[in-house]
């Protein structure tokens, strides 16, 4: 069966750096003040710091891309596949007859991209397609909404 699944757009790019980026320096500057105040000045404290910065700046100039290149989602009339990973590559596959919420969401970096989230919840558990434009998200909400509906209908139908 070939499947045409959907890559994302290019903002989504810039989402995932920016958002990598931020929470990097929420990590690595107070890592970085108290490496500076806990250690003594010396080679040791240069490699640590020169390290853990370089390792920084390598995650945030590929991790993102990486991620992008991955991410892929498809729905059609049988299931939802949303594709993901960095180094390990996961496939979260969710049947339409199990579908029993949808939600359309945004974080603050999906906002200033314009993108939102859709989570689609089931009676195993979740699955989000991340990184979608918003009109693609309400879009695909709306579908899926009907969706729910039709199974509903269809299930009344058969009592």
């Amino acid at each position: 069966m070939n499947r045409e699944y959907v890559k994302l757009e290019k903002n989504a790019k810039d989402c995932m750096a920016s958002s990598a980026v931020c929470v990097l320096a929420i990590i690595l500057i107070p890592a970085t003040i108290i490496c500076c105040l806990v250690l003594e000045s010396g080679i040791l404290k240069t490699v640590i710091l020169a390290a853990a910065w370089i390792l920084a700046i390598l995650y945030v100039l590929f991790v993102p891309r990486a991620r992008y290149e991955r991410y892929r989602y498809y729905i059609d009339e049988e299931s939802i596949r949303v594709r993901k990973g960095f180094i390990w590559i996961s496939e979260s596959i969710v049947p339409m007859e199990r579908l029993h919420k949808i939600e359309v969401s945004q974080g603050p970096f999906d906002r200033m991209f314009g993108l939102s989230t859709v989570r689609v919840t089931t009676a195993g558990g979740d699955v989000n397609i991340k990184f979608l434009k918003d009109n693609i998200a309400e879009e695909i909400a709306e579908m899926l909404k009907s969706k729910i509906n039709d199974i509903v209908i269809a299930e009344r139908e058969k009592r």
